[in-house]
């Protein structure tokens, strides 16, 4: 099993649209939902992480490891 992680808002309240996936049509894949609030209530210190400041800047593009051609590649 492969992971792909996504950080993104929802359109409307209850759906999301994802696109750009690695994932052929048809292919069967789960979906996990993590909430910001779930992720306080089950690790305070990666939430904290997650929003401090100093650490803003792995959240920017240019800090990826990987892109989605590195993923296709992979594939």
């Amino acid at each position: 099993m492969n992971a792909t992680r996504l950080l993104t808002r929802p359109e409307k309240d209850g759906e999301l649209l994802l696109t750009g996936l690695p994932i052929a049509k048809a292919q069967l894949f789960e979906v996990i939902i993590l909430s910001q609030e779930a992720a306080k209530e089950e690790d305070p210190v990666l939430s904290l992480l997650q929003h401090d400041p100093g650490y803003a800047f792995l959240r920017e593009a240019a800090e990826d490891l990987y892109t989605v051609a590195d993923i296709k590649e992979a594939a």
